[in-house]
C-alpha cells in the first residue's frame, strides 16, 4: 500500500435517463443520494395502490439525505418525467468520501441531517390532539347552510391543522352520521353544509369535557331545571329580581326550586348578576343548554 486514501474512493455514478425511467424504487432496498442535473423528475407514492405524485424535482434538487445519513428508506419511487441527468451517490460511494473528509465536517453534516429530519418530523405532525373536536370547532365558525365545495373544505383544514386528509374524511362522516352537517352532490362535486353553527360548538364543548374528564355542565341539569330553563325562554332578558324573588316567582309558576338548584343555575350562567344583586336572565346560555339536551342522542351518537 502506498498510503493513498483518495485510491479507495468510489465515485458517484452520473447518468442520462428518458423520460418514464424508474430513478429509484422502494422495492430495490439500497440507500441512494439522489442530485438532479438537468431535466425534471416525480416522487411518487404508490403504497395505496394509486399513483400520487408527492413533489417534483428542478435541477439541483436533492433526494435521499435521510436515507444516507439516517438510513431511513426512501418510500417514494423516483422518476423522470422528461428526459433528464442524474447524479446517484450510493452508500458505498459516500463512506469512501467520508473516510477523506475532516472529523468536524462529518460531525457537521450529520447534526445537519438530524436537524432535517427533525424539521420533517415537526412539519408532519399535527399538534391536534382530538381532530374530530378540532372539526366540530372549525364547522362552529361557519355560516349555517352554506354549501362548501368538500375536497377545498378539506384541503384547507388540512392546511390549518396537518392532520391527515383521511382522518379529516372519517371525522366528516362521524358529523354526518350524527346529523350535525349534510352533504349534497352537484354533478361529480360534493358539497358540504353545517346545519347548525351552534350546535358545532355545543359538541366541541361535549368532547373536550370527555378529553377532560370531567361532568359536562348540561348533564348537571336535572328535569326540574331543564323545565325551569323551558320557562326562561319565554321571558325578556331585561326582567331583574334578586335570588329570593326569582325563587318565589318560579315557584308561584309551579316550578320546583329551592336554593341549592338556584346555585346551580347561577353557577352555569343561566343568571347573570347586575346592579343592586339583581339578577337577569341570560337567553344566549339558556338556549345553549337547551340545545344541548334537545340534541342529546345526537351528541352521544346515539342516532
Amino acid at each position: 500500500m502506498n498510503g493513498n486514501s483518495r485510491q479507495q474512493v468510489i465515485p458517484p455514478t452520473r447518468s442520462r435517463v428518458k423520460a418514464g425511467f424508474v430513478v429509484y424504487s422502494p422495492e430495490s432496498d439500497t440507500r441512494e443520494l439522489i442530485i438532479l442535473d438537468k431535466g425534471e423528475l416525480v416522487a411518487v407514492d404508490k403504497s395505496n395502490g394509486d399513483r400520487e405524485i408527492k413533489f417534483k424535482m428542478h435541477p439541483g434538487d436533492i433526494v435521499g439525505v435521510a436515507s444516507l445519513f439516517e438510513r431511513e428508506p426512501l418510500r417514494y419511487t423516483i422518476e423522470a418525467s422528461e428526459d433528464s441527468e442524474v447524479t446517484i451517490l450510493s452508500e458505498e460511494c459516500l463512506e469512501s468520501e467520508l473516510k477523506n473528509i475532516p472529523v468536524w465536517l462529518l460531525a457537521t453534516l450529520r447534526s445537519l441531517s438530524v436537524r432535517t429530519r427533525e424539521l420533517k418530523q415537526g412539519a408532519k405532525r399535527t399538534p391536534v390532539e382530538n381532530s374530530l373536536k378540532s372539526l366540530a370547532e372549525y364547522c362552529a365558525h361557519l355560516d349555517s347552510n352554506i354549501k362548501y365545495p368538500l375536497e377545498e373544505f378539506i384541503r384547507e383544514f388540512n392546511w390549518l391543522t396537518r392532520i391527515p386528509a383521511a382522518t379529516i374524511k372519517g371525522d366528516v362522516k362521524a358529523l354526518l352520521r350524527r346529523n350535525f352537517i349534510g352533504l349534497t352532490k352537484d354533478g361529480e362535486d360534493l358539497y358540504l353544509q353545517v346545519h347548525n353553527a351552534t350546535l358545532m360548538q355545543i359538541y366541541s364543548d361535549y368532547l373536550h369535557a370527555q378529553d377532560e374528564g370531567t361532568l359536562w355542565s348540561p348533564l348537571r341539569l336535572n328535569l326540574a331545571q331543564k323545565r325551569i330553563l323551558v320557562h326562561l325562554t319565554t321571558l325578556d332578558d331585561h326582567v331583574q329580581m334578586e335570588a329570593p324573588e326569582w325563587i318565589a316567582y318560579l315557584t308561584r309558576k309551579g316550578l320546583a326550586i329551592d336554593v341549592s338548584q338556584w346555585i346551580t343555575l347561577e353557577d352555569l350562567g343561566c343568571f347573570v348578576a347586575g346592579e343592586e344583586n339583581k339578577y337577569h336572565i341570560d337567553q344566549a346560555k339558556v338556549e345553549y343548554y337547551l340545545t344541548a339536551i334537545r340534541y342529546d342522542s345526537n351528541l352521544r351518537g346515539a342516532v
